[in-house]
């Protein structure tokens, strides 16, 4: 791939956003945690979701199939409740990779929703990763120093209940701040 063709792709990935409610208790939650952790980034309260599959780097072509699959499981999802819930992290607890936040409700729910998503990407030769599903909303990423403390981040945020209601397309803008762009929206009609 020359560099002409890699300025023309787009990172995407398939998320359930965040409302606002959720994302400002995530965001105090992490303000307080500042205080007492060094990340090298911590997530822009704009960046807050849900992966259910990353796509990677794609066409611009490419994307008029992924918005036409994600609008047919979008058109027989129904909206479902979801849950802030406990911290935790994804690394070595003396030097983490990743700091996030788990969601309870629903999970059920959630498991078919990505089981869907997967498929349909599937169906258009794009596949899941391969290591099991563990949805969670990533806070901050590259643990500097420090100590973590446990109790402070097992406690999560305040328990925010949402509904998720709709499948979002985002590009990955890198070294943009917030860096995820919404490309395309399907509301669940189910």
């Amino acid at each position: 791939m020359n560099a002409a063709d890699r300025s023309s792709v787009m990172r995407l990935f398939v998320a359930l956003p965040l409302p606002r409610e959720a994302a400002g208790a995530m965001l105090q939650w992490t303000q307080e945690l500042k205080e007492h952790l060094s990340f090298r980034k911590w997530v822009h309260p704009q960046d807050y979701h849900i992966t259910l599959q990353f796509l990677g780097d794609l066409d611009p072509e490419m994307t008029a199939s992924v918005v036409s699959s994600l609008s047919s499981v979008a058109v027989i999802q129904k909206p479902f409740s979801l849950t802030l819930g406990k911290g935790g992290v994804f690394g070595l607890a003396a030097s983490p990779r990743v700091m996030w936040t788990g969601v309870d409700g629903d999970l059920k729910e959630l498991q078919v929703l990505q089981q869907r998503v997967t498929a349909s990407m599937a169906a258009l030769g794009l596949k899941p990763e391969e290591r099991p599903y563990r949805p969670h909303i990533t806070a901050a990423r590259k643990f500097i120093d420090g100590r973590i403390p446990i109790p402070c981040l097992e406690q999560g945020p305040e328990r925010v209940r949402f509904t998720a209601d709709a499948l979002v397309l985002y590009r990955t803008v890198m070294g943009a701040s917030p860096m995820y762009e919404v490309q395309e929206r399907a509301a669940f009609s189910g």
